[in-house]
């Protein structure tokens, strides 16, 4: 799987993960420290959980949850945490 990033000059950027947003690089440290090839639904749910409370933590404005849209093969579902 590939994500794609549309950058704020418009370059579009392949990557394995990504984080926008006035907390990403907070986020993006802790997506870099913990991600690895394979992870599975769960892991990859507590990757992304952690860096955003991560960026919450240091930014006021990062928000207060997590809004996954879980693409698999079986269809597309959305799911909130709300911290």
């Amino acid at each position: 799987p590939v994500i794609y990033i549309l950058d704020i000059l418009g370059s579009v950027i392949p990557d394995k993960y990504a984080a926008v947003g006035s907390g990403a690089e907070i986020a993006v440290g802790v997506l870099e420290e913990g991600y690895r090839e394979n992870l599975s639904l769960e892991e990859a749910k507590d990757l992304v959980t952690r860096a955003i409370k991560s960026a919450i933590s240091r930014d006021a404005i990062s928000g207060d949850g997590v809004d996954f849209l879980i693409i698999t093969k079986d269809g597309i579902r959305e799911e909130s945490i709300k911290f």
